[in-house]
């Protein structure tokens, strides 16, 4: 075989994995975003190249004979599942921490298809120099490993493996832990191969060995995907208890506000019946003003509030309003919030999205409290491919805008000015949200806005 049809061999080869790679990570793991896409020129043109590196690497090792060793062989694996986890990333604009996850799952299952697929065919290596052995090599590893990697794909969806891998892919803490033991996987699968076969067993029980390692780490990951799901399923259903408990406390208040009302409801229109029998009609419009506004003010604003909450569809996001807004209760802050519309998805982590509007809603808390008229506005409105979260307060304290962002900055005085860095370094890492500050007749703004999947 020509330097020629291997790098064209191999192109086709790793072409196809790409493609096998986006389609794990979008149908089986749905962690990469779907529809149609504008990748890009310059985007396009470095995934190209990448992988065409890779490719020739790759070709010149094989030609020159060093892939029968171990280092070699491994090297160049690692060399092809970081080519593919960049191509990934370039292409779909996600963190090279997720497209790693996704190669290796990926890498994962189809080892398992190439072993169910070759183990039962032969029990030595295919010598690809020999041409019956190397167009029997590419119908296994076409048809054959194909077949059995689409079975294997079906089965780890039907048992939901993928949203388990996923859950655990989105836990920072275990993703650590866990990807360190993952990303061995390569010098663990030929370690254990060539350990095996260079201690006089067969290759079918080498591999058949190897395959138990890759299905037990899968299982493994597996488990610990369902002990985070349950672990959010446990905390969403606390909050949904919360959520119902402020809910009654909120309409026990109001509950108590219409009684006061309707106690006093007889003696108001008494005096504003003998009012306008008096004749004085301008003291009667005068008296329906303050008996409105005094009702608007004890009642109406806990129903526009509650209303606007009602359009926030996002648990863990209703969860963090509901708490700010008892605790901006509690510490007499007046606070309103404005959801025009329902806000039900965004392309921000959940977790994410908590931490920064509640950088921004603690910021603007500690700015009023315990000022005369303290006053904090939250709004977020979802409309035109975009998602816009704002928080405004007044200013009480001169703010250097181009220092807020440093590390240790604030203007209440040492140990503090945390929030603000760790809020922008969590940005930084979507490419899709445009933060904005400003400071404007006496308001401080922040606000972030997410352009979303069908944002143009």
């Amino acid at each position: 075989m020509s330097f020629l049809e291997g790098f064209v061999f191999n192109m086709i080869s790793a072409v196809s994995g790409l493609v096998s790679v986006v389609f794990v990570g979008m149908a089986v793991l749905k962690a990469l975003p779907g529809g149609r896409r504008r990748w890009g020129l310059w985007r396009t043109a470095s995934a190209a190249a990448c992988l065409v590196m890779i490719v020739w690497i790759a070709t010149f090792f094989y030609k020159k004979g060093l892939l029968g060793n171990f280092f070699v062989l491994t090297l160049v694996d690692y060399l092809r599942l970081i080519g593919y986890a960049c191509c990934v990333s370039l292409l779909f604009r996600v963190k090279f921490r997720k497209c790693w996850s996704i190669v290796l799952f990926e890498e994962c299952v189809r080892e398992c298809s190439n072993v169910l697929a070759f183990i039962g065919f032969t029990d030595r290596p295919l010598v690809l120099s020999i041409p019956e052995e190397r167009r029997t090599y590419l119908l296994l590893g076409t048809v054959g490993v194909l077949a059995v990697f689409l079975l294997l794909l079906f089965l780890l969806h039907k048992m939901k493996v993928g949203d388990a891998y996923r859950q655990w892919m989105e836990h920072r803490n275990l993703w650590s832990r866990g990807m360190i033991c993952l990303s061995a996987y390569p010098i663990l699968f030929y370690g254990a191969t060539q350990t095996l076969m260079g201690g006089g067993a067969s290759r079918n029980a080498s591999m058949g060995v190897t395959l138990l390692m890759v299905a037990a780490a899968l299982i493994l990951f597996h488990h610990m995907g369902l002990e985070e799901w349950q672990r959010r399923e446990f905390a969403a259903q606390e909050l949904i208890l919360q959520q119902q408990n402020a809910y009654i406390k909120t309409l026990e208040g109001m509950q108590e506000e219409v009684r006061r009302f309707r106690h006093d409801y007889r003696n108001m229109m008494s005096g504003l019946y003998l009012t306008a029998e008096e004749g004085e009609l301008a003291e009667a419009g005068r008296f329906l003003q303050e008996m409105t506004e005094d009702f608007d003010s004890q009642i109406g604003g806990q129903i526009r509030q509650m209303g606007q909450l009602s359009n926030v569809c996002i648990t863990e996001v209703k969860g963090l309003l509901l708490a700010k807004l008892a605790q901006m209760q509690r510490e007499g802050t007046a606070c309103e919030l404005e959801v025009m519309r329902p806000f039900q998805q965004t392309r921000l982590r959940t977790t994410d999205l908590c931490r920064c509007l509640g950088v921004l809603i603690d910021n603007a808390m500690e700015e009023v409290r315990g000022q005369e008229g303290a006053r904090v506005h939250i709004m977020i409105s979802s409309q035109e491919g975009y998602t816009t979260f704002r928080v405004k307060n007044r200013l009480y304290h001169s703010v250097d805008v181009h220092r807020i962002w440093q590390q240790g900055y604030s203007t209440k005085g040492a140990d503090r000015g945390i929030g603000l860095a760790s809020y922008r370094k969590i940005l930084e890492g979507y490419e899709d949200v445009l933060p904005a500050t400003a400071v404007q007749e006496g308001y401080f703004i922040q606000e972030f806005k997410v352009r979303e999947r069908n944002g143009k």
